[in-house]
């Protein structure tokens, strides 16, 4: 065959062959599939879709040549999941539409306003996603008055306010009042504004300015709203939130308020309540406390839904807040600035499992660093002991010289003339002054670029001390006393505490806290109060004041201190013959304002390590309507801000400055976990049950922030009805305790005074709302003269190896003479 024709024979094999190939191809490659069906829905807003109780679907382009089963699903913010909105339905052969009725549930469902995105799906048809128009009458938005949106969060206002009559910070704290700042710790900086704080009645702001080196709001911060509707007793208990007495339900599934911690995404414990001290329901704000202070630097949501008015019936949320809650469709850049923050927050609360649509309000805030609080405190404290020449403050150990102190008197006294105290001896020290002008009432730091007060001359302080006889045979335990409310360093050497001092044998010193003592009363009436722009007057007297404090407690131990003056040897005249003093450590004790104070001294102390705390607490702005002592100045501040939610939010918002002298801005760093350049510390709480003047609901806030445990039993069965007794603070397992503690003393209830029946001793329970105790008679000064109290504290105040809490009491501890039930 020639090469010609088996070059033809090939082509043909091939041709062939590829002939067959393609049939085989041709023969098992699957059809080319069926275009899909295009829909489209006819209805899309919520009325016409309830109306017709369907959602009509009609087919775009060519009819369907086969049946299409049909199914409409939705889903929102709060269900990530499409779930059933209609039952099914066919789409026939050759028909152009079809309605997809609503199921039963789905008639209730598609009322709410909240964002819906509803998918049509069926095999065979192209997939339909649309958002549901919501264009009923009740989910459209209503116009609200924006005009003051640039310093005023919008979310309180309803379309029947005005932005005249609403108060302009309220909800508060609120992150609406910080900016962004890449310097701060928490990365916020409060941003007040003049034109949005609290106003006096003579239409005095109170200064912004002083607040916005803040890197948030207080620890302690009330949180305070106005929620018409909730404004009544009555009210409030239909709407059943955490009540103070069982503080463990705020876990409870359902409760209508919660705070929630964004850092771990757990509930915070709160208490909620109304303002007891209005007297009608439009001047009633809401408050919710926590049960522990908020974290320092941690970012909280408020989430509050389902809340009723006194028939039990919902209220509906302010329109301000629906903008940002159902995403309505408002052209406002006030609303589109708040969006994001606000998606934030619904995402914290649902991942609690709090539903957007059933909110009645949210929002967010951030709370302060200790460091921005102590700030000031600290550095006034290490600039001045550095000038001793001590900069070392942590290891506990005395450097450099002495402050200088003079002794103006001295009182001898025979044990027939005072059986307890032997001699006071009084004077003045020099402290460095860090106020302008002065340090005298009126003063207030002077900043400088960095924020933090400079030295301005010296301040003369004065001292008062009480030596027991019992010191002229063994050198006594130095003891710093802090006095009571606006009192004086004349307190010192009163009757209880020369008790106390010959008993066991403590020297016992105190200087007059400045900034809230007597000689502060006619700044603190005439111009604190009536104008609380001026508040600064107050707290950083009262720094300056523990700055004289913790000096004072330098001087009782130094050995060029009270040692070095004759005054202070048993024989006042010989400085060769004994000391009065042991100089080996230094405690503290206080009492009322100075077991207050005391635990903001302690904090930021070197010297001390141990504190023991009389009748204490923390969180003055919760604490003054819980105190008879408030009653007078309640005369001065009233006329000065009448509005009774106006006053709430002042309070709340002072705190923010006098974290800086409360121990509600240090309680975080009290004991175990101390401020830098600080030793740790160990305190002892002693509160009387039922304080007229200090409540000790805030005593178990500050035990449980500081991270102390209790004496058990707290007090006797039945005492305290109706209450989780001193819920989430551990109980003393076993005794000697080593740790810090709370302990609780009872005078008993009311009833007759025997040595006087025609008296009243013994007092309730304190009250649930805040307003002062004031059944029977006020145990605030018993504990500090009970024995079992003396010795306490006594076994307390020991160098840290032997300080001990002991069991002085064997049951629940007593007071006041009484003895038991």
């Amino acid at each position: 065959m020639t090469v010609i024709a088996r070059l033809v024979v090939v082509l043909v094999l091939g041709l062939a062959l590829a002939a067959t190939l393609t049939a085989v191809s041709a023969a098992v490659a699957p059809a080319p599939a069926a275009a899909k069906t295009q829909l489209k829905a006819k209805h899309k807003g919520q009325k016409q879709i309830k109306r017709k109780k369907a959602i009509k679907v009609e087919v775009k382009g060519e009819k369907p040549d086969r049946k299409l089963k049909l199914r409409a699903r939705s889903k929102t913010f709060d269900t990530q999941k499409f779930k059933n909105l209609t039952k099914k339905a066919v789409l026939r052969p050759g028909k152009r539409s079809v309605k997809l009725k609503l199921n039963k549930a789905s008639r209730e469902v598609l009322k709410r306003c909240e964002p819906r995105q509803i998918r049509i799906t069926g095999k065979g048809a192209k997939r339909v996603k649309f958002d549901l128009r919501r264009n009923s009458k009740k989910c459209k938005p209503k116009p609200i008055d924006l005009s003051r949106a640039g310093e005023c969060d919008f979310i309180t206002v309803d379309d029947t306010s005005t932005a005249a009559d609403s108060l302009c910070m309220l909800p508060f704290p609120d992150n609406f009042h910080t900016v962004d700042d890449e310097d701060s710790e928490t990365g916020k900086r409060i941003a007040f504004d003049d034109a949005a704080m609290p106003r006096n009645s003579g239409g005095q702001p109170i200064t912004a300015g002083d607040y916005n080196l803040n890197d948030g709001f207080s620890p302690g911060q009330t949180i305070v709203v106005r929620t018409p509707g909730l404004d009544t007793p009555e009210a409030l208990a239909a709407t059943d939130p955490v009540p103070l007495s069982q503080l463990g339900r705020f876990e409870e599934r359902k409760t209508p308020v919660v705070v929630i911690d964004t850092e771990d995404g757990e509930r915070w414990p709160i208490w909620v309540e109304i303002d007891a001290n209005a007297e009608a329901p439009e001047d009633t704000a809401l408050l919710i406390h926590p049960a522990k202070n908020w974290a320092a630097g941690h970012r909280y949501v408020v989430g509050m839904r389902r809340l009723k008015d006194a028939a039990g019936t919902e209220l509906e949320p302010p329109e301000g807040f629906r903008y940002l809650r159902d995403d309505l469709p408002v052209k406002e850049q006030a609303v589109e600035d708040q969006r994001k923050r606000f998606d934030r927050v619904f995402r914290d609360l649902r991942r609690e499992k709090i539903k957007r649509r059933d909110l009645y309000l949210a929002w967010d805030f951030t709370v302060a660093t200790d460091e921005n609080i102590a700030a000031r405190m600290l550095h006034i404290r290490d600039d001045a002991f550095a000038q001793l020449g001590d900069t070392n403050l942590a290891d506990v150990e005395v450097q450099g010289s002495s402050p200088s102190f003079q002794v103006t008197s001295v009182e001898n006294f025979t044990e027939a003339e005072d059986p307890e105290l032997a001699r006071r001896i009084k004077g003045t020290y020099q402290v460095p002054c860090y106020l302008v002008p002065n340090c005298e009432p009126g003063g207030r730091f002077g900043l400088g670029a960095d924020g933090l007060p400079s030295r301005n001359g010296t301040y003369t302080a004065e001292f008062n001390c009480g030596v027991p006889h019992a010191a002229g045979a063994q050198p006594a335990r130095p003891q710093v006393y802090g006095h009571g409310l606006l009192g004086s360093a004349s307190q010192a050497t009163s009757g209880d505490q020369q008790i106390l001092g010959q008993t066991h044998n403590f020297v016992i010193c105190a200087t007059t806290t400045i900034g809230f003592s007597s000689g502060d009363v006619p700044n603190i009436a005439n111009n604190i109060l009536p104008q609380l722009g001026n508040f600064p007057e107050l707290t950083d007297r009262v720094q300056q004041g523990l700055l004289n404090t913790l000096f004072l407690g330098r001087l009782m131990i130094h050995e060029d201190g009270f040692v070095s003056d004759d005054a202070f040897h048993v024989d006042d005249t010989d400085i060769a013959s004994p000391p009065l003093i042991d100089t080996s450590r230094l405690y503290y004790n206080g009492n009322s304002q100075g077991g207050i104070l005391g635990g903001a001294a302690t904090a930021v102390a070197p010297d001390w390590t141990r504190a023991s705390l009389g009748v204490p607490a923390m969180n003055y702005s919760v604490l003054l309507n819980r105190s008879v002592d408030f009653d007078l100045y309640q005369t001065i501040l009233d006329p000065a801000y009448p509005d009774p939610p106006t006053q709430q939010l002042a309070l709340s918002l002072i705190q923010m400055l006098w974290d800086r002298s409360d121990p509600n801005g240090y309680a975080h760093r009290m004991t175990d976990n101390p401020l830098a350049n600080t030793p740790a510390h160990e305190v002892l709480l002693n509160p009387a049950f039922g304080d007229h003047q200090v409540t000790t609901w805030q005593a178990d806030v500050e035990a449980r922030t500081i991270g102390a445990s209790i004496h058990d039993p707290v007090v006797y069965e039945g005492r305290w009805p109706g209450v989780d007794v001193a819920w989430g603070i551990p109980r003393i397992e076993s005794y000697p305790f080593t740790d810090s503690a709370i302990v609780y003393w009872d005078s008993g209830p009311p009833r007759p005074d025997p040595t006087d029946p025609g008296e009243v001793i013994g007092t309730d329970p304190p009250p649930l709302t805040n307003t002062p105790n004031r059944s029977g008679e006020d145990p605030h000064g018993d504990p500090r003269v009970a024995p079992a109290e003396m010795q306490m504290v006594s076994d307390f105040l020991r160098p840290d190896p032997q300080s001990l809490i002991t069991d002085t009491c064997a049951g629940p501890c007593f007071a006041g003479g009484f003895t038991g039930p």
